[in-house]
């Protein structure tokens, strides 16, 4: 799977992991009730401590949560959990 890099919105500059199908991803904003939209990119990014550059997705806009299932979103790490 590969590296992919998230450029605007709430989560701007964070890194992860997805299927190589994936031409867009949705993730979970910081603004109640929606969620950030990133779609992918040609442009390849270095992320530090990786050896492989990252595709890059960029922020499209939000979209309510309300009719998305939640097994469709990209939930953050949250640091100190497993």
């Amino acid at each position: 799977m590969p590296l992919v890099l998230l450029r605007g919105g709430s989560r701007d500059g964070e890194s992860t992991t997805v299927d190589e199908s994936v031409e867009r991803l949705l993730a979970a904003s910081h603004a109640p009730g929606l969620i950030d939209v990133y779609d992918r990119t040609e442009e390849l990014e270095h992320v530090a401590g990786n050896d492989e550059d990252a595709l890059v997705y960029v922020f499209s806009g939000q979209e309510s949560a309300a009719e998305v299932p939640a097994a469709n979103l990209h939930m953050p790490h949250t640091p100190g959990y497993a």
